[in-house]
């Protein structure tokens, strides 16, 4: 890394382009004043003694008060530390925000239904696992293909059966059955193939009475990353969806 790519890191954690100027400077010469620093970077003199001013509010130099002003910058260990220390407290104070504020602002006019659509395997995988991770009693999972009960889709699985919510696989397919370890927490529900849509749906979460998401992959282009998915949660449309689809769903076998 040069200094001009250490420069820009410096940036992303907080400080400003001068800032991080003046620090790499100091850090090169050891101590310096606003005129030893300026004879080595980019930034006027005029300009160090501001941003000298808010490196030592960061707690990144001190100063000592002579004629001329002499800056000694903190170790590189301390100033990382202090950078993503103040930089993980910003952060946290924002999002705490976001946290706070989400949702806040009521609408009184008619909402619509909130039915969202994902693209690629991956996003569709993380939705899932995300919607499987808000089961209260019941999670109903259904694929064809053996490669859409991801290891991870699996592994959270489990972990809901083991806390209690009824867990089942569904498939016509019995390599999907057969991942599923048979003494494990996880049902398996074997479906008869003419029992199965005719479209080529990719994979169907149910879970509880009221959320849903359910996924095609492009025939045409037999690519994975084409897996597209809507899901709704929440709904009177997910409710009604739940329902019609647990209508093709033997559950009881």
């Amino acid at each position: 890394m040069d200094e001009e790519t250490t420069v820009e890191a410096l940036t992303r954690l907080g400080l400003t382009t001068y800032e991080a100027r003046v620090f790499v400077a100091l850090q090169r010469l050891g101590t310096g004043t606003a005129s030893d620093v300026a004879e080595i970077t980019a930034v006027p003199r005029s300009q160090v003694y501001g941003a000298a001013e808010d490196l030592q509010a960061r707690g990144l130099l001190d100063v000592q008060q002579t004629r001329p002003t002499v800056y000694r910058p903190v170790s590189p260990e301390e100033a990382e530390r202090r950078l993503l220390s103040q930089l993980e407290s910003v952060g946290r104070d924002a999002f705490g925000y976001l946290a706070d504020v989400r949702g806040s602002v009521e609408n009184d006019e008619e909402r619509s239904e909130a039915i969202w659509t994902i693209r690629g395997r991956a996003n569709v995988r993380d939705r899932v696992i995300d919607l499987i991770d808000g089961a209260d009693d019941r999670i109903v999972y259904g694929t064809p293909r053996p490669e859409l009960l991801e290891d991870e889709v699996l592994a959270v699985l489990t972990e809901a059966a083991d806390a209690g919510v009824d867990a089942a696989v569904v498939s016509d397919e019995p390599s999907v059955l057969e991942s599923v370890p048979a003494d494990g927490p996880v049902r398996v529900v074997p479906q008869p193939a003419d029992r199965q849509p005719e479209v080529s749906t990719a994979r169907v979460l149910l879970v509880d009475s009221d959320t849903l998401l359910m996924s095609v992959v492009s025939a045409a282009v037999g690519d994975d990353d084409q897996e597209v998915a809507f899901w709704s949660a929440g709904t009177a449309f997910a409710t009604v969806l739940v329902t019609l689809s647990e209508e093709l769903i033997e559950l009881d076998r």
